[in-house]
């Protein structure tokens, strides 16, 4: 009999297989039991408060409804209120302070350095106007010339009746000036010229009434005056001869406007006005004219001594009828206007007329020699830009009209100096350039 001990069944024979299955059977179960179980997480929010600050509020107290109520007022009792009527004066005497000359200021008295920001224009404040015939110009320093020769008083400008009206108007005009407004006058003829005041004088009426006394007897038109009865010689008191030399390259002399115009520079003028007929002799000689024909001279001597017993008998008609003398520009003017045919000897040597643009060099030239050192130091004018001015010119001509040259170079030397220019043919061209009540 075979013992049961021995012997070794399925499960003995396969012992460690049976022992991994049996591990891989629990691990499969625990898996199934893992994966059944669904993890999931409750997030409970608490509810959300807010707390408002307790702001304290005025209180505002409801007025009580007001019924309006119309309540008429009596009107009261007119009051009566004494006023005092003041005419005002336009043109008050003021004494003729002679201020000194402010440095680093252009305009002297009441004005500034425009450019800088001082002085009238920099403040904002208008620059003084003048309107001369029709010619405007803005400045507080106003010079105005004046032309005295036989030139300013043909038949064909108007004669001296003319010229009454041109002193007329000029002396009203400065009349209506601000007397705050500093300004000189002079009056030329040919190679002379006389300045009224050494400087700067306000337009106060006493001053203005200076400058009316020292017109009244030029050129005027009087009964049985003589046929040469104008020029700077009738002239009234006052006033001095303008002496200074003011040449220089190109120029050999000073003549005609320019010369008061030199010394408006030197006194740093802002306005210039010219009145006049014509440019004027204004040139140098740069060659020798060769010999003159001897028997040419000598019949144009004869002619001038013709001429002028024409002339002589001509005015003594006219002083019968009450009319001003007959005045010519000049000697050839009187010999051709009495003898046509007359022909004066020829002038064969070569001349060089100034230009312009000439003139405004001198000009500017003398004014900046003549600006105040301190000026220059301290306002630094002659540095930055220059210093500026206006040159007008009225210019008085035939009622055919005048010289071609001569309106061109005055057009010429105002635009450059940025002034002004017009022309007046006639004697009704002036009237009418005049206010009717300055025509008495």
């Amino acid at each position: 009999m075979k013992s049961s001990v021995g012997k070794k069944g399925y499960f003995g024979k396969h012992a460690k297989s049976s022992a991994m299955l049996v591990s891989l059977a629990i691990h499969a179960t625990l898996i199934l039991v893992a994966v059944s179980f669904v993890a999931v997480k409750v997030i409970v929010k608490d509810e959300s408060s807010f707390e408002s600050k307790t702001v304290k509020r005025p209180k505002i107290q409801l007025k009580k409804l007001v019924v309006p109520v119309n309540v008429k007022k009596k009107p009261p009792k007119p009051k009566l209120v004494k006023r005092l009527v003041v005419k005002p004066r336009l043109n008050q005497n003021i004494p003729d302070i002679k201020m000194p000359e402010i440095t680093g200021v252009k305009g002297g008295m009441g004005s500034g350095v425009g450019d800088a920001g001082f002085g009238a224009g920099g403040l904002g404040f208008t620059m003084p106007e003048i309107n001369l015939f029709g010619v405007k110009s803005k400045g507080e320093k106003i010079f105005i010339m004046l032309n005295s020769n036989s030139w300013m008083m043909v038949d064909e400008i108007g004669g001296m009746t003319a010229y009454a009206i041109i002193k007329n108007e000029l002396v009203k005009i400065l009349g209506e000036l601000n007397p705050t407004v500093l300004f000189n006058i002079s009056v030329y003829s040919g190679m002379q010229a006389q300045v009224l005041f050494p400087g700067w004088v306000s337009a106060s009426s006493e001053n203005v009434g200076k400058v009316k006394e020292w017109l009244a007897p030029l050129n005027m038109v009087e009964e049985g005056m003589s046929d040469n009865a104008y020029g700077l010689k009738t002239l009234g008191a006052g006033g001095s001869g303008i002496t200074e030399d003011f040449a220089a390259e190109p120029f050999e002399r000073m003549e005609s406007w320019a010369i008061p115009t030199m010394l408006a520079m030197k006194q740093q003028a802002d306005s210039l006005y010219v009145l006049t007929c014509r440019w004027g002799l204004q040139r140098k000689s740069v060659s020798k004219g060769a010999k003159t024909n001897d028997a040419v001279v000598r019949r144009w001597e004869e002619a001038y001594e013709k001429a002028k017993v024409k002339l002589e008998q001509e005015n003594e008609e006219r002083r019968k009828k009450g009319m001003p003398p007959r005045v010519f520009k000049n000697k050839g003017d009187m010999i051709t206007s009495y003898f046509p045919n007359a022909r004066g000897p020829a002038i064969s040597k070569e001349l060089y007329l100034f230009t312009p643009q000439d003139f405004e060099d001198l000009m500017n030239a003398t004014r900046s020699k003549w600006i105040p050192k301190k000026t220059q130091k301290s306002s630094g004018i002659a540095k930055n830009k220059p210093d500026r001015y206006t040159f007008n010119v009225v210019h008085f001509v035939g009622r055919k009209g005048g010289s071609p040259n001569d309106e061109t170079y005055f057009k010429k030397l105002t635009s450059l100096t940025g002034g002004e220019y017009r022309t007046l043919a006639g004697l009704e061209a002036i009237q009418s350039a005049v206010k009717p009540e300055n025509l008495e």
